[in-house]
């Protein structure tokens, strides 16, 4: 783990951003390049999607891949290897979690498209979580390192 997040966040805390590669052929995956560290009160820990962990950056309809950290979070605890193993809800609120940080993160200047902002992402974000939380045939499918090919075959 990297020196400056010896500590012990109070709120959720994402020190880095993604980096990824596009998997050739389709676009609806991408796989990491390097560990990806981010804390989440949720679990009252540090977590780490290794090296190679390929997702999708939000799979859910009509608010596909706004806020592919979250993302890759939830997609991080939905498999059935994950450390911990949560139950589907503990997924769906680390992925609400994420999602509020990272919105939270984006400011605008203008008062009255930061409040209309403010009301579309509230609104988002828990449709989007609603969506996960219901959702059927995807949880505890696949391990953390899968290969692509195990995740579309």
């Amino acid at each position: 783990m990297k020196d400056y997040i010896k500590t012990i966040p109070t709120s959720t805390f994402i020190p880095e951003s993604l980096k990824i590669e596009k998997i050739l052929g389709d676009p609806r995956y991408v796989r990491l390049i390097e560990d990806w560290w981010f804390f989440t009160v949720t679990l009252g820990r540090w977590s780490c999607a290794p090296k190679g962990f390929i997702y999708d950056q939000e799979s859910v309809p009509l608010f596909k891949g706004t806020n592919p950290e979250a993302g890759c979070g939830h997609d991080l605890y939905v498999c059935i290897d994950s450390d911990p193993v949560v139950p589907k809800m503990v997924a769906a609120k680390i992925y609400l979690e994420l999602q509020t940080y990272m919105d939270g993160l984006e400011k605008d200047k203008n008062r009255i498209k930061h409040y209309a902002n403010r009301t579309w992402d509230f609104i988002r974000r828990y449709g989007k979580t609603g969506i996960v939380m219901v959702w059927f045939g995807y949880y505890h499918k696949r391990k953390v390192m899968a290969t692509y090919e195990e995740i579309t075959g």
